[in-house]
C-alpha cells in the first residue's frame, strides 16, 4: 500500500496495512497474535510428526496397495502443512523453528514404543500408529473448522478454502479409520474369534 508524506511516495509494510484496516494494533491485539501463531505452530509441529510416523508405516506394508495409501496419505498431510505455513506468512506471523525440533523429538520418542509393539500389519504398533493418526487428522479437522470462523477477522486469508479442508480431512480420518478397526481385529482377536465375528457378521 502506498502512501504520501511531505510529498514522498513510501511502501506500507503489510503489519502496518492490517493495522490501519482495524485501527491501531493495541498490545492486547499483539498478545492474540502471539497466541494464533503458537497455536498453528503446535498443528504443524503435530504434523511433522506424523509424516514421520506415516513414512514409517510404508516402508512396513507387505501389500503394494497399503502401501501407497500410505504414500498418498503423506503427500495430502505435507499439503496440509504448506496451507499451514501460508496462513502463517500472510498473516505475518513466523514459523518456530524450536517447535518443529520438538515435534520431531515427540514423534522420535513415541515412535520407539511403537516400533517395539511392531508396525507390521497385525501387531499391536500398528493398532496404535492408526489411532494416533486417525485422534491426529481429527485435530486437524477440528483445527479447519475453527480457522474457517476467524477468517472474517484476516482479510489475509481471503479465498483458503477452509470447508473444502475439512471435508478433506474426514476422507483422510475415515480411511484410516477403516484401517485402524481392520487391525484392531487383527491384532487383538485370535483366528478362532475372528471366524466366530466373521459368521456372525454375515448372518445379521
Amino acid at each position: 500500500m502506498r502512501y504520501r508524506r511531505q510529498g514522498k511516495i513510501e511502501t506500507e509494510s503489510p503489519e502496518g496495512a492490517r493495522a490501519n484496516m482495524f485501527g491501531t494494533r493495541s498490545a492486547k491485539a499483539g498478545a492474540m497474535d502471539h497466541e494464533l501463531q503458537r497455536y498453528l505452530n503446535d498443528h504443524l509441529a503435530g504434523s511433522a510428526a506424523a509424516v514421520r510416523l506415516i513414512e514409517d508405516l510404508a516402508e512396513r506394508q507387505d501389500d503394494p496397495a497399503e502401501a501407497n495409501f500410505f504414500h498418498l496419505l503423506k503427500e495430502k498431510i505435507e499439503g496440509d502443512r504448506g496451507q499451514l505455513r501460508q496462513l502463517l506468512e500472510r498473516a505475518g506471523l513466523e514459523e518456530s523453528a524450536a517447535l518443529q525440533a520438538a515435534g520431531k523429538l515427540t514423534a522420535g520418542a513415541g515412535n520407539l514404543k511403537l516400533k517395539w509393539d511392531g508396525l507390521e500389519p497385525g501387531k499391536l504398533g500398528m493398532l496404535e500408529a492408526l489411532e494416533m493418526l486417525a485422534l491426529g487428522i481429527q485435530g486437524k479437522r477440528l483445527l479447519w473448522v475453527l480457522l474457517g470462523e476467524l477468517a472474517p477477522a484476516f482479510p489475509e486469508w481471503q479465498g483458503i478454502p477452509f470447508p473444502d479442508l475439512e471435508l478433506a480431512a474426514i476422507d483422510q480420518r475415515d480411511a484410516v479409520e477403516e484401517r485402524r478397526l481392520r487391525h484392531g481385529r487383527d491384532s487383538l482377536i485370535d483366528r478362532e474369534r475372528r471366524a466366530i465375528a466373521a459368521d456372525a457378521r454375515s448372518s445379521s
